[in-house]
Parts: structure tokens; C-alpha cells; sequence
């Protein structure tokens, strides 16, 4: 007894040893998701430590942007624990994963791991959806099985297969033939044989097998050899039988042997064994799992939909850290049902977007590994010049997108020159210990030295598709787009008191257009902010409209138009803040809990809000003309303006504004204070009576004798 708990104990600790380098080696590799890794490995330790102590799978659910490494650390964490060769990948975003392939991956599991400790990955797990956006339910007949999985780790699939109706079909045959007089006996068939032979349409079969035993004979000078006997059961049909029973049989050969024994009649009944054992249900058992949920929920990362590469990572980044399991658990609720989202369980590991610091790390790991690969095949030794890693980072990193376009631009500027680098060094024979890669302005520099002597260079073009996207134009766009976004950023600032994180005029995201990053230090929307949140939507038509005049106003404010529509709307739908505190929907069957502006009332309430904004926007800024003017002249001429440089103009040109009055931190502006207020007030009335009350001063309690007239009143 000792030795076996020795032996388990050591089995244990060897386990724990395996987790904690898998965990050292994956924060190597997968930069800034030391969190992540930790939160991974720690819910799988249980299950690593004590599997057969499982009863139900664990499930752990990954969401995130696209490209932060959710499916590739999932498959190094197979690959560091020894679990490679039991780790089943379902993609459930491919077309083909439908209820066929679904059912051979689940049979592979059955064959080889039924029962046993096994990883599976559910990924692209959003595509599973069972609510389509209408919130309708989809029939799909496929996740049935995933829904299983997740549930008890048990399930139900057929063991039919096209080999049993080809068994059927044999059955039918060979009943026939019986009927007819075919005697059998030991597996052959010994009366009727021809007979036999004709109905079963075998004399093919039985000329090839015939032509080889003469061939035989004639080798061994035995030609007086009779034909040979001709089994009931055909050999090309052992296979099949061994396939739908392979619990039973440990090969064809062995089914061969079975049917050697049997009479005709005996061996119908075996193959109707066969064919009642082939269509009943077999269990697949992953219960001793670990099950990956993984997926990117775009309810969840707003964001997620903004491809401009001038969007600043960090933003993204501080954004995705605000996302609590209970936005994601909100999020599925648009794609599952209750029940379902259930199943998925609490242990919700969410991704943050990468930081810019995650992301230039990155790039030191990919060029150090470049720089390794070249040193072990060629014995140079390749240095990154910091305007090589700019160059990447300024031309690969798209926020919302990961880290793939990162690695094909790498691709692209380093990897793709490789070649001709070595070539060069060969052809001119280059006498050199170090090669460096710079970038300038229109090509990659790569200089070659010898020690701190520079001994030749190459330069070669680059392509620099942002950096041109990036250039300020100083046109009439450029000027356009300047008015519009200093139009929102000033009437931020001057009725939300918020000022803007950035400005950009010109960027390399589609047509070059610009935006505003306005981070409200608030988490709520009050009702008395509606009109200056509308406001600031409609700032950059308004803007236009002021400085160019209502005839030369441009296109480029429809997306704004339509999401202050569609805030109004919200606010006075669903949100209670219009006459009646109502939900309302468009009439339908299914929204017959809901009111319906039947008679317009909501709809020409928010259209007066709007113009109602309009107007508020337009005379702001008319105010603020000079402020307007100075942003919008320097946003014409440069692509951006940072917080501290719009913080500078609203100081110097404002009109009857103190920069005093900006808003830092929204944690404590109004209510907390009401309420303590309202508090205190009544919880004193209650002491000193009617006769009496109170004032606060800085937060103190003062009490005051007034006449109770006054009180009650």
C-alpha cells in the first residue's frame, strides 16, 4: 500500500511539474496574456492532477478579438501538457461542419478515447448560434451534439454506417437462396452450388480465384486439383461486418473464423445480430474532459468592427479591460438560449486587445527568432535598428485585427529580403560578422559590417502602404474633415466637459476619413445629458454648416445622423426617457407585450429632440467660433491633435469657459451625494421633530431652530 501511494504521489508531483514548465514556456511565447495563461492553467490543474476524480467535463470559454492567440495557446497547452495526440479541434465557423463531420470527429473520439482524459476545442463557437438576430430560433441539428457535450459529456450516435445496408442487402440475398435449396455447411455452400453462384452474381470472383489455384497447381505439378469450395459468406464481406462490430471482432479475420462454423440458417441469425447492433445508439464518453470554448463576440468588443490602423492600441486595449463576464453572459444571450448559455457554466476567461506594448514586444520576439534562425543556418549575426520596428509597428498593427497582420507584415519587410541579403553577401564576398536592417524613407537599408567598420550596404525599395495613406494632404477633404471633428471635439468639451483623448484629420483607415476619441468619464446616461450627447453626434454637421454655410455642407455626416437617430430612439423606446416610460417596438405577433407608436407620438418627439440638438450644436459652436476656427485651421494642416494640445486651445480662445470645469473622474459628480444628502436630511427630522433642521456644511451636519410652520411647509 505505502509503495502504490509513493507511486502516486510521485505521479502527481511529476504531473505538477509538467503544468508549472507549461505554464513558464507559454509566457514566452504568447506575450502580454501572463493573466491569461495563469487563469488557463490554473482551471485545468484539477483536472490534469485527478482526472478519473471527474464526473462532468470542465468547460472554460476564451472570448476575444480576432488574432490575440485564444486557439493557438489552447493548442500549445495540448501540446506542453502531452495531450497532442488526444486534442480534438472543432471549427464550427466552416460550412462543412455540419452534422456529418461532426459525427466522424465524435466517432474518432469513440475509437480512441472513450472515457479517457481528452482536450476538445470548440472554436468559432459564435457561428453555433441558435437565435438569429431577430432573436428567432435556428434549427440546427448539428449543435444538438455540442449542446450534449457540454451538458454531461455523454451522447448518443448511431453506429449505422453505408456497410450495414450493404449487409442487409447480403441478408436478403442469401434468404433467398436458402429458400431455394443452397445447403451450407461449416461456412461453405454444399448443395446447389452453381445455383449459388449464378444468383449471387460471383462467377467472376470465383474465375479469378480459380485461375490462381491452376497457377498454384501448375507450380506444385498438382493439375488434377478441383475447383475450390465457395463460401456462403463472400471474403470482401468480413470487412464490413468487422466495421459496424468492431467492439467485438479484433479483425476480419477473426469474423472469418465465426462464419467457418456456421450453418446457412446460423448464419443469418448472426448477421441479423450484425444489423440489430449496427443500428443501435452507442454512447461517446467525454466526460473526463476539458472543453474549450472559444470565441470572438463583436456584442461584447464593440470595438471590434473599427479596422483603422490609427486607432491607438492602448485605447482598444483600456476599452476590452471594461468587459465583465456579465456583458459577455449579455452578449450570448443574442445568439443562445438561457438554458444553453447555462451549460457554458461561470468560467468565462476574457481576452484583453493588445497594448501597444504587447504589441512591440512582439515584433523583439518575432525579429529575435528571425535573428536566431539566420545565426544557426548562415553564422550571421542580424541586428533591428529601432526604425525597422517602428516601420512594422506603424505599418502592421491594426487594433481590432490582432496579431496576423503584424506577422505578414514582418513577412513582408523582413523575411521576404532574407534571400537576397545572404545572396549579396556571397555574390560580393562581403567580408562581414553583422548585418543591420534600417529603414528610411522609402526603402530598408540593410548595412553590413565587421566588427564596428560598416563595409557595404543595400538598399532595397519598400512599399510603405500606410506611411502614404498617412501623408497630410492639405486639400479641400482634409479641410473638410478638419472643420467636422473639431465641431464634436469642441462641443464635447464645452457640454460634456470632456475633453477628447485625439483628433485625426487624416488617417490611413477607408477613404481617409477622421474621428474623435472621446472616453466620458461617466458610465451612465442621464436624461439631462440626452440633448448634449445628441448634441455632440451632430457637432460635425452642425460645424460644417458654420463655417462653410448650409448650402456646401457635405455627405460625410451620415453615419453620425444615423447613430444619434438611433440613440434618440433607444432613449425614448426603451429607456423611459420620453412622455411615458414605455418599451415600445414596431407591430408584430411576437411584440405583443410591447406599446406601438401607432400614432407617431415617439417618432415626432425624437425628431424634435433632433433639431432640438441641432440648434443646441449650431449655437455652441457659433459661440465658440474662434475656438472652431483655430482647431479646424490647424487639424487642416496636421493629421492629428493630441488632449494636451486641445486643451491649450480651449485656454486661450474659448468664450466664457474655464478649463477648470473639466471632468477627470465621474465617479462622484452628482448622485452618491443627492442621495447621502437625502439621507441625512430625513434621518434628522426623525431625531429633532418638526422644530427643527439641518444644513450641510462640507459634509457635516449642522441643526438650526426654525418654526415649525416652515418645516412642515
Amino acid at each position: 500500500m505505502n509503495r502504490k501511494l509513493a507511486a502516486i504521489r510521485e505521479q502527481i508531483l511529476h504531473k505538477q511539474s509538467v503544468l508549472n514548465a507549461a505554464r513558464i514556456q507559454l509566457k514566452k511565447e504568447f506575450i502580454g496574456l501572463d493573466k491569461i495563461i495563469d487563469e488557463v492553467m490554473d482551471s485545468i490543474s484539477a483536472w490534469y492532477l485527478f482526472p478519473d476524480m471527474q464526473e462532468k467535463p470542465v468547460i472554460i470559454n476564451l472570448w476575444g478579438l480576432t488574432g490575440v492567440g485564444k486557439s493557438a495557446l489552447i493548442e500549445r497547452v495540448a501540446a506542453l501538457t502531452g495531450f497532442n495526440e488526444k486534442y480534438y479541434h472543432f471549427d464550427l465557423g466552416e460550412r462543412e461542419t455540419g452534422s456529418r463531420v461532426l459525427k466522424d470527429k465524435l466517432e474518432e473520439i469513440y475509437d480512441n478515447a472513450n472515457g479517457f482524459p481528452i482536450l476538445i476545442a470548440l472554436d468559432e463557437f459564435q457561428h453555433a448560434r441558435t437565435l438569429d438576430s431577430a432573436g428567432q430560433e435556428i434549427e440546427k441539428y448539428a449543435s444538438r451534439v455540442i449542446w450534449q457535450l457540454l451538458d454531461s459529456g455523454k451522447f448518443q450516435v448511431s453506429r449505422y454506417s453505408f456497410q450495414a445496408a450493404d449487409i442487409y442487402t447480403l441478408m436478403r440475398k442469401l434468404q433467398f437462396v436458402l429458400r431455394n435449396g443452397v445447403t451450407v455447411y461449416r461456412g461453405m455452400v454444399t448443395g446447389r452450388v452453381d445455383y449459388f453462384v449464378r444468383q449471387m452474381n460471383i462467377e467472376a470472383e470465383l474465375e479469378s480465384r480459380e485461375e490462381t489455384n491452376k497457377l498454384r497447381a501448375k507450380s506444385a505439378k498438382n493439375t488434377g486439383q478441383k475447383r475450390p469450395p465457395v463460401p456462403f459468406v463472400a471474403l470482401h464481406n468480413h470487412e464490413a461486418i468487422y466495421e459496424i462490430n468492431k467492439e467485438r471482432f479484433e479483425s476480419p479475420f477473426e469474423v472469418g473464423l465465426l462464419l467457418k462454423k456456421l450453418d446457412g440458417y446460423e448464419t443469418l441469425s448472426f448477421l441479423s445480430e450484425v444489423l440489430l447492433y449496427a443500428n443501435s445508439p452507442r454512447i461517446v464518453d467525454c466526460s473526463k474532459s476539458v472543453i474549450f470554448v472559444i470565441g470572438n463576440l463583436d456584442e461584447a468588443y464593440s470595438m471590434s468592427g473599427n479596422f483603422n490602423p490609427d486607432i491607438d492600441a492602448d485605447e482598444f486595449h483600456q476599452q476590452s479591460l471594461k468587459i465583465t463576464v456579465p456583458d459577455i453572459k449579455a452578449a450570448l444571450t443574442r445568439r443562445f438560449r438561457s438554458e444553453q448559455i447555462a451549460r457554458l457554466g461561470n468560467n468565462h476567461i476574457i481576452y484583453p486587445a493588445l497594448s501597444r506594448d504587447t504589441y512591440k514586444r512582439i515584433i523583439d520576439l518575432e525579429l529575435d527568432k528571425i535573428s536566431g534562425n539566420v545565426f544557426k543556418q548562415q553564422g550571421l549575426s542580424i541586428q533591428f535598428d529601432t526604425t525597422i520596428k517602428e516601420l512594422i509597428y506603424n505599418e502592421g498593427v491594426y487594433p481590432a485585427q490582432g496579431t496576423r497582420p503584424l506577422f505578414t507584415t514582418i513577412h513582408q519587410i523582413v523575411k521576404t529580403k532574407l534571400g537576397r541579403v545572404v545572396t549579396e553577401l556571397i555574390i560580393n564576398k562581403i567580408a562581414a560578422s553583422e548585418i543591420v536592417f534600417k529603414a528610411t524613407d522609402r526603402s530598408v537599408l540593410i548595412e553590413y559590417g565587421k566588427g564596428r567598420d560598416p563595409v557595404y550596404s543595400l538598399n532595397i525599395p519598400q512599399q510603405f502602404n500606410l506611411k502614404k495613406l498617412r501623408e497630410n494632404k492639405k486639400d479641400d477633404m482634409q479641410s473638410i474633415i478638419a472643420v467636422h471633428e473639431a465641431g464634436h471635439a469642441l462641443v464635447s468639451t464645452l457640454l460634456l466637459r470632456t475633453i477628447p483623448d485625439v483628433i485625426f484629420s487624416n488617417t490611413a483607415g477607408v477613404n481617409g476619413g477622421g474621428f474623435v476619441v472621446i472616453d466620458n468619464k461617466w458610465d451612465y446616461i442621464s436624461k439631462k445629458e440626452m440633448a448634449k450627447r445628441l448634441a455632440v453626434l451632430l457637432a460635425g454637421l452642425a460645424a460644417e454648416k458654420t463655417i462653410f454655410g448650409d448650402d456646401n455642407v457635405t455627405s460625410g455626416a451620415s453615419e453620425d445622423i444615423e447613430k444619434a437617430t438611433e440613440f434618440i430612439t433607444t432613449m425614448l423606446k426603451q429607456s423611459g426617457f420620453g412622455d411615458v416610460p414605455a418599451a415600445y417596438h414596431t407591430k408584430h405577433h411576437n411584440t405583443r407585450f410591447y406599446l406601438h407608436d401607432i400614432n407617431n407620438t415617439i417618432n415626432n418627439q425624437a425628431e424634435s429632440l433632433l433639431k432640438s440638438a441641432m440648434k443646441l450644436a449650431e449655437d455652441t459652436l457659433n459661440k465658440q467660433k474662434t475656438l472652431l476656427l483655430k482647431m479646424a485651421d490647424y487639424l487642416s494642416d496636421n493629421r492629428s491633435m493630441s488632449k494636451d494640445q486641445i486643451k491649450e486651445m480651449v485656454q486661450l480662445y474659448a468664450r466664457d469657459f474655464s478649463i477648470d470645469e473639466i471632468i477627470e473622474n465621474g465617479d462622484h459628480l452628482f448622485y452618491r451625494n443627492h442621495l447621502k444628502s437625502a439621507v441625512a436630511k430625513v434621518e434628522h427630522y426623525e431625531l429633532v421633530g418638526p422644530g427643527k433642521v439641518f444644513e450641510l456644511n462640507n459634509g457635516q451636519a449642522t441643526l438650526n431652530n426654525i418654526p415649525s410652520k416652515a418645516v412642515n411647509s
